[in-house]
C-alpha cells in the first residue's frame, strides 16, 4: 500500500488477519518494532506513561487503518501499540 509520495508499506498476511508489515525508512538502520494490539489506544499509551515509559509517539492515526503509539519502557525497550478500526 502506499506510505506517502515515494514509499511503499508491506502488509504480511497471516491467516484472516495481518501479521506484521515492512516499510524502508531513508536514513534509518534495519530494525524491528513489535506492536500489541490494544482496544483503547489512548488508555493503554496513559497507562504506559504512568509506568515510566517515554512515550515517542502519541495516538497516531494511520488513515483507514487505525491508530499506534511508540513508546520506549523503563528498561529501554521500544514498544507499540496498536488500535485496529472498526470494520
Amino acid at each position: 500500500m502506499p506510505a506517502g509520495p515515494s514509499s511503499t508499506y508491506t502488509l504480511i498476511k497471516v491467516g484472516e488477519g495481518t501479521g506484521g508489515g515492512m516499510y524502508q525508512m531513508d536514513n534509518a538502520p534495519p530494525m524491528w518494532l513489535s506492536y500489541v494490539l490494544v482496544d483503547d489506544i489512548g488508555k493503554a499509551t496513559q497507562t504506559a506513561r504512568s509506568l515510566g515509559a517515554q512515550i515517542l509517539r502519541e495516538n497516531q492515526e494511520v488513515p483507514g487503518m487505525g491508530w499506534l503509539s511508540i513508546f520506549i519502557d523503563p528498561q529501554g525497550a521500544m514498544l507499540a501499540l496498536w488500535q485496529a478500526k472498526q470494520r
